[in-house]
């Protein structure tokens, strides 16, 4: 497969975005019979057109410990081979584009199956299977006469929104997105409890105040609010006319090439009313940790417990997670206050976590560590102080701010899944994201994504702290300071930002960071920082991190912008998903100029280190790039996937599906059931390095905060959530693996 992956990947941009036709129709030569076994299904698929290559077989289960369904796409010839099926009874069907849902067929493993597909009978109906990236496109945002924003008395615009960019990236990732997909079924529909209401605006303004997101939803809305109505206006409109009958303008390619080769497995963990974040399956430094092993899920602010998945035996299960003072630690309710019912859970508080755990990663040694809350946020621990014997503390002291709100809102849990003991990392620094370099201490280093004073970069000697217990002793953390006096290293009496600027002394950047990733290369630290138009952070720590950490910070450069996540490869370039519709490179080696001295401070160094590959998809009314809004970027160092090592993958979280940059062309993994699929987190794991495709794979979270607008069982319409919390979709993690032909077994 190696030696002809460039002439596959090409193939899959051989298709216009045209409504889908059979790409096999004309042949009517019997395919030939597949070899199979006890464990797998085969057959061909063929509709009143011929065979149908390039959709989807589709076989689901609920005998299993958990929901359980397989995809297969079919060859040039319709036929298809789902392998390694549990034993069970399956309904197997067929689904793509161009075609509607087949009659479900009862069938178990060993079988043998023809399926008959069903041709659309109109657009309107192929374009129920599309991703929501398709319906989402037709929004039509402000124009770019709008920007910069005026105020009321001008333009309407609000004055915060200098560019049209940066409003993009409110209604994306940094705003709307985030958290939820745009364009499903559930958000291109109004619920019928909203149908009472006697305009559109009043309904989605009523819509934004449901459930424990009701504040976030109301306060990004007030950004984006003009006299006009602004982006409330333009949901309004937007629905308004997907009611009326108006369809995407343009139709997904089948998938073709390597991309038939994909099988995907879903499986169930939580509930309707808990969502998913995250999840860890290995160490991202030895992928073989953990091989066969559970894979252990973070829930955030929805609930207190672990999800755990059992891959072999399909059982899922909870682990009760626990905080330090539980008395005293308060819980996300408490922020996340139901004052509008749901029409899904009416005022029921289905938020309710004191632990709030984040992302998780996992050691050498096979142990969990997330980023959650173990104690009151506000009673940081007096060696976080300028007292404080800490190095870290003494020169930039992390206490509780006088008006008593702290910038530590998470510290450190280890679960270890042997002993099944928790042990609490109290850290200074507040924690959002995390990873391990590949040193001799294990040293773990923190992201917290806090802008302003309490900007830093923090980390954890994990080899220290296991030999001694010592949570003080373990950790350090440092202030983003750039060398603007140019003379190579960090000086203390640093310039503070929004003060005047002393060409004499180094300056601190008020960056925060949120996506954190070391480099394999030279062990340097880099990190996303959400501002707009987005910026990654270089850290390299030197000898005595806390005197000597100099950091270095780039601007994301037009035609990009809107920045969350990100990760590093092997090679030390820099790999980061951007609102812009592309995924973005910065190789620090391009670089021409000075990257120290006056200046450098601002971050608009080095634009020549960047590179920008489009994403697929269309635009939304009157833009360019795709109406993509990818969540999180992670890269596959170690070739897990089989697309070769170093492939960054991005979260196509308006696609359904995953994004991969092979030869500088975008492989679209795609999640087509349950549509729905919004992915948070990536982990790659190898569980058997002799035992070729089969030995590997990526488990990625759907990590939607509404997982009951995932298309439900046995779902009303296509893409629908279910009606009942017996047929709502839950959280999903979903196996990704790559085969060497669409056949194989």
């Amino acid at each position: 497969m190696r030696h002809s992956r460039g002439l596959l990947v090409a193939v899959t941009f051989v298709l216009s975005f045209a409504d889908p036709v059979p790409l096999s129709g004309q042949e009517t030569a019997q395919p030939a019979l597949v070899e199979i076994d006890a464990k797998d299904i085969t057959g061909v698929v063929k509709s009143a057109n011929g065979p149908e290559g390039g959709v989807w077989v589709i076989a689901e289960t609920r005998d299993l410990g958990t929901r359980f369904a397989k995809v297969v796409v079919t060859d040039e010839a319709g036929r298809f081979l789902i392998p390694d099926l549990p034993a069970a009874a399956y309904q197997v069907w067929v689904r793509g584009y161009g075609l509607v849902d087949s009659p479900k067929v009862v069938a178990e493993p060993g079988q043998r199956l023809n399926l008959e597909a069903s041709v659309a009978p109109d657009r309107a109906a192929a374009a129920q299977y599309y991703a929501a990236i398709y319906w989402f496109s037709l929004l039509r945002p402000p124009g770019p006469e709008k920007f910069p924003g005026t105020g009321p008395n001008g333009n309407g615009i609000p004055p915060q929104f200098k560019t049209r960019e940066q409003w993009l990236d409110v209604i994306k990732t940094n705003g709307c997105g985030n958290c939820h997909q745009i364009g499903n079924y559930a958000t291109r529909t109004m619920p019928p409890a909203f149908d009472h209401f006697q305009s559109s605006i009043a309904a989605w303004a009523r819509r934004l105040q449901s459930g424990p997101g009701g504040s976030t939803m109301v306060r990004t809305m007030g950004r984006l609010l003009t006299p006009d109505g602004g982006h409330l206006a333009a949901l309004a409109d937007w629905t308004d006319r997907i009611r009326a009958g108006e369809l995407p303008k343009s139709a997904p390619p089948r998938p073709s090439g390597i991309e038939r080769n994909l099988v995907v497995t879903v499986r169930d963990w939580l509930d309707p009313k808990h969502y998913l974040h995250d999840l860890t399956a290995t160490d991202k430094r030895q992928p073989t940790v953990n091989a066969n092993g559970p894979l252990y899920g973070a829930t955030e602010l929805s609930t207190n417990t672990m999800p755990v998945l059992d891959p072999l035996r399909d059982i899922k299960r909870v682990v009760p997670v626990p905080v330090r003072e539980p008395d005293r630690t308060p819980s996300s309710s408490l922020a996340n206050l139901v004052f509008a019912s749901s029409p899904y859970f009416g005022r029921e508080q289905v938020w309710d976590s004191q632990v709030n755990a984040h992302s998780p990663v996992m050691d050498q040694d096979g142990r969990i560590y997330f980023t959650a809350q173990a104690r009151p946020p506000t009673e940081v621990p007096a060696y976080c102080g300028k007292d404080s014997s800490l190095r870290s503390a003494q020169l930039y002291p992390l206490t509780t701010k006088p008006e008593g709100f702290s910038q530590n809102s998470r510290q450190v849990t280890v679960y270890d899944a042997g002993s099944g003991k928790f042990t609490f990392i109290d850290t200074c620094f507040g924690t959002q994201h995390l990873n391990f370099a590949e040193d001799e201490a294990n040293t773990l280093w923190f992201s917290n994504n806090t802008q302003g004073k309490n900007a830093v970069v923090g980390w954890v000697n994990t080899k220290k702290f296991w030999s001694t217990g010592d949570a003080a002793a373990a950790q350090g953390w440092t202030a983003l300071v750039v060398d603007t006096n140019g003379n190579g290293r960090r000086d203390e009496n640093y310039n503070e930002p929004g003060q005047p600027v002393d060409p004499h002394r180094d300056t601190r950047i008020p960056f925060g960071l949120y996506g954190i990733s070391v480099s394999p290369l030279d062990g340097t630290i880099w990190g996303s920082s959400l501002p707009h138009p987005g910026y990654i952070v270089r850290i390299n720590p030197g000898p005595n991190p806390p005197d000597t950490a100099l950091a270095e910070l780039y601007k994301v450069p037009l035609p990009g912008y809107g920045i969350r996540g990100m990760d590093v490869d092997r090679n030390g370039v820099v790999w980061v998903p951007l609102d812009s519709g592309h995924i973005g490179s910065f190789d620090r080696r391009l670089c021409k100029g000075p990257l120290n001295g006056p200046g450098a401070e601002i971050g608009d160094r080095c634009p020549e280190g960047w590179r920008f590959y489009p994403l697929p998809g269309p635009p939304l009314e009157g833009t360019i790039g795709a109406a993509e809004n990818p969540y999180y970027l992670w890269v596959d160092q170690h070739d897990i996937l089989g697309l070769g090592a170093n492939t960054p993958i991005a979260t196509g979280n308006q696609s359904d599906s995953l994004h991969a940059l092979v030869d500088s062309h975008i492989v679209e993994l795609r999640v087509p059931y349950p549509m729905g699929f919004f992915a948070k987190q990536i982990d790659g794991r190898i569980d058997d390095p002799t035992a070729g495709w089969k030995g590997r794979e990526l488990w990625v979270t759907s990590g939607n905060r509404t997982p009951f607008h995932v298309e439900g069982i046995d779902a009303p319409h296509p893409g629908a959530p279910g009606t009942t919390d017996a047929t709502r979709a839950s959280p999903m993690v979903v196996q990704f693996q790559l085969r060497p032909s669409p056949l194989a077994h």
